[in-house]
């Protein structure tokens, strides 16, 4: 990645559902209190974590290998 402004044009380009990375990974809310934020089961919140993931990875040219599956909590 050359710079931020990538990462921010991938989370910008992204679904609403999956800013729910913005909601974890930035603002540290748990996967609870994102699905009662968005009125979502906890299961969906981390689908739609991961595949923001995937997402963001393809658009920066990330191999997949590198992503982990944390969706476990």
């Amino acid at each position: 990645m050359d710079s931020a402004l990538g990462l921010y044009t991938a989370i910008a380009s992204l679904p609403d559902r999956q800013y729910v990375v913005v909601l974890h990974y930035v603002l540290g809310y748990t996967c609870s209190r994102i699905a009662n934020i968005m009125g979502i089961r906890p299961d969906t919140v981390r689908s739609h974590r991961r595949l923001a993931r995937e997402r963001i990875a393809t658009k920066l040219g990330l191999s997949d290998h590198l992503l982990t599956d944390e969706d476990k909590e």
